[in-house]
């Protein structure tokens, strides 16, 4: 056995451990009725034919087990992990939901044990592929506000890592900050249904990548997320590059205001500030000219992307939205902690337009690798 299988056999164990006692003892052995409760709810499965299935899965895992202790094609075995896992999902969430311990975080907690199960397949200490979006995701924006500022462009050079270029404004460049109640997040495939709500800061900067066929693509840069939700925050620092922070939320809304007031672990992602929907100007001293020019930098564009750099290599996210229609707002911020870090030292960020949007569907592509 090799240096690499060895230093990662508690993980192997761990994993294929959970399928052993999953298989065996609550299927085989009957060790959970529940278990045969769920199958049966499974319309053709009742009786002695849901007896008969059960037994079938329970084999069906133990195998996946040996499969995973032999680390034989663990690529294939993860793939056939996630077709397992989440079919079986999908089953429980449409015909068996009452019978469910915890119906709401049974996708988003089984997502985190597959993103490790990735993580033993692929080789040890290359966390690359995993974290290179590799699920592409659909949610519903049910209501965004995006707040870009204003920065200086040589602060914000500074952020960029090798192979973007600032999208700036003359000697500014700006970064939005969105402020997003997302509902119905799921992987692409999946019911609306089996989808999770959550809310989401995104801290992000304005840039643009070209590729080496000379197309320039337009996006964000990430630099922070935060959720107030602590499995989407797990899954999403499994599977991306966000760098998500928890926090808490709260949103009070009107048919005239929102009121947003957020609280982050680290002090960083703190937020309290009132939206007016009524107001359809650009702030004071706004570098933008024009609506027009402010709607370029009005949220969300066609990409996100991400610096890797085990690869040198920049990862791009391809975003597809519908009903997108951003309509300015006014706002008051009394406070925001985010640009006190010392990145932002020397400068004063100015709030350059702020826009709100509601009813988005989002459907995030995987992501791709171009290699610098």
């Amino acid at each position: 056995m090799t240096r690499g299988q060895i230093s990662r056999w508690p993980l192997t164990s761990a994993l294929a451990g959970v399928w052993l006692v999953h298989g065996l003892y609550n299927k085989l052995l009957g060790g959970s009725p529940r278990h045969l409760a769920i199958v049966q709810s499974v319309p053709g499965l009742d009786g002695t034919t849901g007896r008969h299935a059960l037994v079938a899965v329970g084999f069906i895992e133990v195998g996946i087990a040996v499969w995973m202790l032999s680390r034989r094609a663990p690529r294939t075995c993860a793939s056939v992990q996630t077709v397992v896992l989440l079919s079986m999902n999908v089953l429980e969430l449409i015909y068996a939901r009452h019978l469910l311990l915890w119906p709401a975080g049974l996708l988003p907690l089984n997502v985190c044990f597959l993103a490790l199960v990735w993580l033993w397949a692929t080789p040890w200490g290359d966390l690359s592929p995993l974290r290179r979006h590799p699920v592409a995701i659909r949610a519903t924006l049910r209501e965004s506000v995006t707040l870009t500022y204003a920065v200086p462009a040589s602060v914000l050079r500074t952020m960029l890592p090798p192979g973007l270029e600032l999208d700036a404004v003359g000697d500014e460049g700006f970064v939005a900050v969105a402020l997003v109640q997302t509902e119905r997040l799921r992987p692409d495939g999946l019911p609306p249904a089996l989808g999770g709500d959550f809310f989401l800061a995104g801290y992000r900067i304005f840039a643009t990548f070209t590729q080496p066929d000379g197309r320039t693509l337009r996006g964000l840069r990430i630099l922070r997320s935060d959720t107030d939700r602590t499995l989407m925050a797990l899954g999403g620092n499994l599977l991306t590059h966000y760098n998500y922070h928890r926090c808490r939320a709260r949103v009070a809304a009107d048919t005239a205001t929102a009121r947003f007031t957020i609280e982050s672990d680290d002090g960083f992602g703190d937020a309290d500030l009132i939206v007016r929907f009524d107001d359809e100007t650009l702030p004071p001293g706004s570098p933008f000219t024009s609506m027009r020019e402010a709607r370029r930098f009005a949220g969300p564009l066609p990409f996100t992307f991400d610096y890797e750099d085990a690869t040198h290599a920049i990862i791009a996210i391809e975003g597809r939205r519908t009903n997108w229609r951003p309509a300015a707002v006014g706002v008051d911020v009394e406070r925001y902690t985010f640009f006190n870090q010392p990145a932002f030292a020397g400068c004063v960020p100015r709030l350059a337009a702020a826009f709100r949007v509601r009813d988005v569907e989002y459907h995030w592509l995987r992501g791709v690798r171009h290699a610098l």
